[in-house]
């Protein structure tokens, strides 16, 4: 994937991201700032997800650790976990609201 290619993919998850993170968590707030997309709970709990374009990774950040998600086929994929971004983000949103998230 081209440097071009890859900050117009990463582009659109960030901004599909904010999206759905909006709509299915209306309590949380949701900031975006550059590469960088902030999601923070009432209690201050944060996710910050953002684009690396050297490495050509997406990498989320929490609490509960950091990971780098490389782009294969339609999903961003986990380097370690091979768990996709979205199922990750889904699963660290269930968990604080203590509701099911479908993003």
């Amino acid at each position: 994937m081209t440097e071009t290619e890859f900050i117009e993919l990463a582009e659109q998850t960030l901004q599909s991201l904010q999206a759905a993170v909006e709509s299915a968590c209306s309590d949380w707030d949701v900031d975006r700032q550059g590469n960088v997309l902030t999601l923070q709970a009432d209690d201050g709990f944060q996710i910050v997800i953002n684009k690396q374009t050297p490495t050509r990774q997406i990498w989320l950040a929490s609490l509960k650790g950091g990971h780098h998600y490389e782009r294969e086929g339609e999903e961003w994929v986990d380097t370690c976990t091979r768990q996709t971004l979205k199922k990750a983000l889904e699963s660290l949103l269930t968990e604080r609201t203590g509701r099911p998230v479908r993003l």
